[in-house]
């Protein structure tokens, strides 16, 4: 997967992420019909989640590099885990991004992230599955 660079353009276009979630194959194996599984799922990924977030928000105000590029590598870890796949995208490349580019010009790409955030956890309050 070659996550494009952030730019003012993909920061404008948070809404293509609102797609129907479904999650993934190998969840829907585990749980095998038991919908509490991936509710708690769910709830782990929010609260890590949700930690996540305000460590970045820590990292990009103290201009912490190290620390952002972590957040993104466990957020993205995270993602991928519950099937957000453009979520998983978007931690990719501001983890990239937070190596090579100056924090100070970070800021399209965590404003993508924070979008893409909140769409995820809005998607999983409740899963589709039936």
């Amino acid at each position: 997967m070659n996550p494009s660079p952030a730019s003012n353009n993909q920061a404008a276009r948070p809404q293509a992420c609102h797609a129907k979630w479904t999650p993934p194959a190998w969840l829907l194996e585990i749980a095998s019909g038991d919908n509490s599984l991936i509710a708690d799922l769910i709830d782990v990924f929010k609260t890590s989640t949700e930690a996540s977030i305000q460590q970045m928000r820590i990292a990009i105000a103290t201009v912490d590099a190290p620390r952002l590029r972590t957040e993104s590598h466990k957020m993205r870890g995270s993602a991928k885990q519950v099937g957000a796949d453009a979520l998983a995208e978007v931690c990719q490349t501001l983890e990239l991004a937070s190596s090579l580019t100056p924090m100070w010009s970070l800021g399209a790409c965590a404003a993508l992230l924070l979008a893409l955030i909140g769409s995820a956890v809005a998607q999983r309050t409740a899963p589709p599955l039936g």
